[in-house]
Parts: structure tokens; sequence; C-alpha cells
């Protein structure tokens, strides 16, 4: 039997070694960089997948539960209480910082069932005429809170009243959007939250 042996030098130099001490170093740092990264990437994927799902739910839950309940008041009670003060509600809060944002937060369109109610209540200034309207969407599960393809609408005109509430009752489940339209008379449009206030909230089961 032949045996083939191959000499290799036992002796490195110090160059060498720290050289390759050097280079393990920094693939274990990309390495690990990559890992924080890949984690990082997926902690805002699931926070924004979880903020877009919460968001698209609050348009459709009410339809089927009672929110209000969980913190001890109906949405009907708060409709009842909403008529009950109409007459009190003042034109438009005071501003703050934050009212930009609330505004834009408020609900304008939700789901709803055959049967259930949506009631504006609004405080007018004098010579001024409403107009609210609630149009029907075409079923589009979630594209049809950004987008509403319109299969038919309600509409009513107020110019007697500053103060009161009108209700709504849909005749077939469906998205619908809300919308107001204030013009002091003869022909000044106002603006919502500055000149006029208009609440919708559901009013009933």
């Amino acid at each position: 039997m032949l045996l083939n042996f191959s000499n290799k030098s036992r002796e490195r130099s110090w160059t060498a070694i720290l050289l390759e001490e050097s280079e393990n170093s920094l693939h274990r740092r990309k390495t690990k960089r990559k890992r924080t990264f890949r984690r990082m990437y997926l902690s805002v994927f699931v926070t924004l997948g979880a903020f877009f799902a919460t968001y698209c739910s609050l348009f459709y839950i009410g339809a089927f539960l009672d929110v209000g309940k969980i913190v001890g008041i109906s949405q009907s009670v708060r409709a009842d209480n909403a008529q009950r003060n109409v007459r009190s509600m003042v034109q438009a809060k005071e501003r703050t910082i934050f009212s930009p944002f609330l505004e834009a937060l408020s609900t304008n369109r939700i789901y709803m069932r055959k049967g259930q109610t949506i009631q504006a209540t609004y405080s007018l200034p004098s010579r001024s005429k409403l107009t609210l309207k609630i149009k029907q969407c075409k079923s589009k599960p979630i594209l049809e809170i950004f987008n509403c393809e319109i299969l038919g609408e309600q509409s009513i005109d107020i110019n007697k009243r500053t103060t009161g509430f009108i209700e709504f009752t849909v005749s077939e489940s469906g998205f619908y959007y809300f919308e107001d339209q204030v013009i002091k008379l003869p022909d000044t449009s106002l603006k919502a939250f500055f000149d006029y206030r208009i609440v919708w909230q559901r009013g009933g089961k």
C-alpha cells in the first residue's frame, strides 16, 4: 500500500491569523446586520398590516356589534342623547391643534345592514340651507372604503331650521357614504367644523 503524505506548514504568520479573524468577524457582523434588517422589515410589515386591518374593521364592525356597549353606552343611546341635546349643540367647537386630525378621522362612510338607520344631528347658522345625502355603493369589500361606485342615492334639503336631526333608514344591506353641504343663502358655501356642525351616528339596530 502506498501512502501519500503532504507536508503542511504548521507555522502561520500573525498577519495571516489576524486577517482570517478579521474576515470572520466581518462575516458575523454582516450576517447579524442582515438578520436585524429582516426582523425590522418584518415588524414594520406586521405593524402596518395590523393597522390597516384595524382601520378597515372600523367601517364594518358597528353593523354587527354595538361597540359602544363595551364602554357602557350603546349607539342608540348616544343617538338619543344627541336628539335631546340638539338645541344646545354649538355650531362649531373651539379648535385646537388636534382638530385637523380628528376631522380627518371623522367617519362619513360605513357598512349598514337592512333596516339600520343613520342619524345626522346638525347645528347651522341662520338663513342657511342644508343638503344631506346618503349614497349606496356597489359591493366591493375593502375597496368600497376608499372608492364608492354609486348604485343609489337619497337626499333631503333643510332650509327652515337651524338645529335638529334627520334619520335615514336603509332598505338593503351594503356600504354607504354620507355627505352634507351647507349654503348661506343666497349662494355662499360654508365649511364644516368652522361654520356649522354635522354629527353622523348610527340611530338604531
